[in-house]
C-alpha cells in the first residue's frame, strides 16, 4: 500500500512538472521578449537611415547619437545591449531571465533569432 501511494505521488509530481515546463514561453516569446524587441525598434530603424545616408553600418551604437538617435538603450530587462558590426552586416542581442537566459539576436539577413538554455 505505501509502494502504490508512493508511486502515485510521484507520477503526480512529474505530471504537473512537465505541465508547468509545457507553459513556459519560448524563447523569443513573452513580455520580457516584447520589450526587447521594443527596445531595439529605433536602433534598428536607425541603423538602416545610418546605411543609407553613409553606405555602411556603424562600427559601435554610439555613432547613431545625435543624428539618428537622441540617445542608444545600452540595457534591456536589466541586461546589456550587444552590437557588434561584422563585415558588411550587423548583430544586435538582447538578454533575459526566465525561465533561463534567453537570447534574441538580430541580422539583417535573418531577422530575429532567438535562443535559450536552462
Amino acid at each position: 500500500m505505501k509502494k502504490n501511494f508512493f508511486l502515485a505521488c510521484f507520477v503526480i509530481l512529474f505530471v504537473s512538472a512537465c505541465s508547468l515546463l509545457q507553459n513556459d514561453p519560448a524563447p523569443g516569446v513573452g513580455e520580457k521578449a516584447e520589450a526587447g524587441y521594443a527596445a531595439c525598434e529605433p536602433i534598428l530603424a536607425a541603423l538602416e537611415r545610418y546605411k543609407l545616408e553613409r553606405g555602411e553600418y556603424p562600427e559601435s551604437l554610439s555613432a547613431l547619437t545625435p543624428d539618428y538617435l537622441t540617445e542608444v538603450p545600452t540595457r534591456v530587462n536589466d541586461q546589456d545591449l550587444q552590437y557588434s558590426k561584422a563585415g558588411a552586416s550587423y548583430f544586435l542581442s538582447f538578454h533575459y531571465l526566465g525561465p533561463g537566459m534567453n537570447t534574441c539576436t538580430y541580422t539583417p539577413q535573418d531577422g530575429w533569432k532567438c535562443s535559450g538554455a536552462f
